[in-house]
């Protein structure tokens, strides 16, 4: 795995993907470092978001992003690895997001891996939070057995975070379907996650997600960029100035800066194009009822142990649940155009 960038050298590239896709996609590359990390005998795990089974605008990674940054990558190295978890709470198999973002084309043309880390060896971290010790599961390839570790994730408003970019894209690197457990731990399991896996990103911006998300209930917003960063807080940091989302309302962002994770200010990021110059909308996030009552939960261990496991949660309180609220939409597949 490579050493983090220390924080003056932490770098944000930004391009335009509107006339040229695939020249954004490179130049991004070159001018974050990541090219410059990768070498013939490199081992390179990409982490898209995966969170829904099939491509959805504005929510998962684009597979024409993928597809033309392994096609770029590949002229570089022949160890590539595209990684996923299964859904949450096992709402679908990491094989479903594959094939519905037709990722297995990626194996058949370029010879990369499709990997399901839920399938892969694993090995405790250990982190502190609240005045105690605690652990979680990461999967030994992505901590021993990656030299370059790229995330790829969209921007998007987060009814339970605020906001979703780097950071929280390695949320879905826990190889436990369950890892709705940790959420009361959240803030500091996200950090030293990205801490222990020390990600580059190369964000697909060709849509933000605007007013709620990260699934269902979003407005989409054609952005047509691709962002790149040396590390995981300096695109959070940027992004979120992007966007017009204050940092300070995303509670793992807070901890993060508190961590000395987190760049709190801009002029410890070098960047090619202001945020604030960038910037074409403003974010907001608007909560739904069923987003409030899920709320209640997402810092309470007890309350999701009793909302999702026990007895009277799993069929008493789901029923009452989407009797006021509604069912959750069945997942249905967005064309593979972008």
């Amino acid at each position: 795995m490579q050493t983090k960038s220390p924080a003056q050298q932490r770098r944000v590239f930004l391009e335009s993907s509107k006339e040229n896709l695939t020249k954004a996609i490179k130049l991004c590359l070159e001018q974050s470092g990541i090219l410059a990390q990768i070498s013939s005998i490199t081992r390179v795990a990409i982490k898209p978001n995966l969170t829904y089974p099939y491509y959805k605008v504005g929510v998962t990674t684009s597979p024409l992003v993928i597809y033309e940054t392994v096609k770029i990558l590949r002229e570089y190295t022949s160890h590539i690895a595209i990684v996923e978890t299964d859904g949450g709470y096992g709402a679908w198999a990491a094989t479903e997001a594959f094939k519905g973002h037709d990722l297995y084309r990626l194996k058949d043309e370029f010879g990369v891996e499709v990997v399901n880390l839920c399938d892969e060896e694993r090995e405790m971290i250990e982190f502190r939070s609240r005045g105690s010790r605690f652990q979680l599961p990461l999967p030994t390839r992505l901590l021993h057995q990656t030299d370059v570790f790229i995330t790829m994730p969209v921007p998007k408003i987060h009814c339970m975070t605020g906001l979703t970019l780097s950071y929280k894209n390695q949320w879905g690197c826990i190889p436990d379907i369950m890892r709705l457990r940790r959420h009361y731990i959240f803030d500091d399991a996200i950090v030293a996650i990205n801490q222990a896996l020390k990600p580059m990103v190369l964000a697909d911006g060709t849509y933000f997600l605007d007013r709620n998300g990260p699934m269902e209930g979003g407005d989409p917003r054609r952005m047509d960029l691709i962002v790149a960063a040396t590390d995981a807080g300096a695109f959070d940091r940027y992004v979120s100035e992007l966007m017009g989302f204050p940092w300070q309302r995303v509670s793992h962002l807070r901890r993060a800066v508190a961590l000395g994770d987190m760049p709190s200010q801009l002029e410890d990021i070098k960047f090619n194009v202001s945020p604030t110059e960038a910037r074409t909308h403003t974010f907001h996030l608007q909560r739904t009822l069923r987003n409030f009552i899920s709320l209640t939960g997402f810092h309470s261990r007890f309350i999701t142990w009793f909302g999702y496991e026990s007895w009277f949660g799993r069929v008493v309180l789901h029923y009452i649940l989407y009797s006021i609220a509604g069912k959750p939409v069945k997942p249905q597949p967005d064309s593979l155009d972008i």
